[in-house]
């Protein structure tokens, strides 16, 4: 009867502490919600900045805490759109390209040269035909945040330089894990394949690849240019990141709270162009000038872009019989409504 007298009384005490702990937490650290974000990318990287400035934005009120994890500590992008299904993330940043499954028209941003220019990409996914996209994916299970920029893509390889489609043929090529990107360079005569982008350096130092295509941003903070020889300016595809974030979570929060992090990303994604428009000038001519490093630059005239464009029509064809005439379609003319 003692020993159940005490374990009683301390089970009391147990629960009167907990109560009062929770009391004071009410008030202060337990009203604060976390957000885990993971991304692949290096903090050096424009995306990282940009979510520095959301978190900086939303902790304002003390409302929310913002955790951030790069550099694919979470894992890789397939990997941590399964952590924010789970929970286990709030949001994850992948390319539009991962979330295909969940909203199969969202491939149609990742064709080659299907917009006119960064500009008219921006515009696009802006627009009425880019909102859809993250509305299919809500119907999904996963809350699109928006479109943050990855950028336009470029061409650097090991071997040669590279001006015109038939220059790219019998190069080892790395691609982003995204089969329009496969077939586009295979289509070209490269051997492309798809690796994991924490691999890319590595794999260019020991020559398993000659070559790989990313935006100045990501061949700049990846150092990608310290292995590579000759670097294209093709711009042949345009890539944006979609934040995603857990459906439970985000219902879960009051309108207040949903349009302060609508608001909060808005303020990081417009930091993000504009820091965008400072680097890649920048990151470019240091590329280019580098005293250790001799990585050539070149730029296409009109008339070898246009070859690279022609080039890929092929691609364009397939994915039209693919994902089918109407979405590809509509797609295109909102992109030229866009412009």
């Amino acid at each position: 009867m003692k020993k159940m007298a005490l374990l009683f009384i301390s089970l009391l005490t147990a629960l009167t502490l907990a109560a009062c702990a929770n009391n004071g937490a009410s008030a202060g650290e337990g009203d604060v919600k976390t957000i885990k974000i993971g991304h692949g990318a290096a903090e050096s990287f424009h995306m990282h900045q940009a979510w520095l400035k959301f978190k900086e934005e939303l902790e304002k009120d003390g409302s929310f805490k913002v955790e951030i994890y790069p550099s694919s500590q979470f894992g890789n992008d397939a990997e941590m759109i399964e952590s924010v299904k789970t929970g286990d993330l709030t949001m994850a940043t992948p390319p539009s390209s991962f979330l295909t499954e969940e909203a199969p028209n969202i491939a149609l941003i990742e064709l080659p040269y299907v917009f006119e220019s960064r500009q008219n990409a921006i515009n696009t996914l802006a627009g009425e035909w880019g909102q859809k996209q993250l509305a299919d994916l809500e119907d999904n299970g996963l809350v699109g945040l928006g479109y943050l920029e990855n950028g336009l893509r470029h061409f650097t390889n090991n071997k040669k330089p590279v001006r015109t489609p038939e220059d790219i043929e019998g190069l080892k090529l790395r691609t982003m894990q995204v089969p329009a990107h496969v077939y586009l360079w295979n289509d070209l005569g490269a051997t492309a394949e798809g690796a994991p982008f924490a691999e890319v350096y590595n794999n260019l130092s020991s020559g398993r690849f000659d070559g790989q295509e990313n935006p100045i941003g990501i061949i700049y903070s990846q150092k990608f240019y310290e292995v590579q020889k000759y670097m294209t300016l093709t711009g042949h595809v345009y890539t944006a990141y979609l934040p995603v974030m857990n459906h439970d979570f985000w219902n879960g929060l009051s309108e207040e709270e949903q349009t302060a992090i609508k608001d909060a990303f808005k303020v990081g994604y417009d930091y993000q162009l504009e820091l965008i428009k400072k680097e890649e000038a920048e990151q470019l001519e240091e590329i280019a000038n580098n005293d250790q490093y001799k990585t050539e630059v070149i730029e296409l005239t009109d008339d070898e872009k246009q070859a690279f464009m022609e080039a890929a029509q092929p691609t364009l064809e397939h994915y039209r019989d693919e994902l089918g005439a109407e979405a590809y379609d509509e797609f295109i003319e909102a992109a030229k409504a866009a412009k």
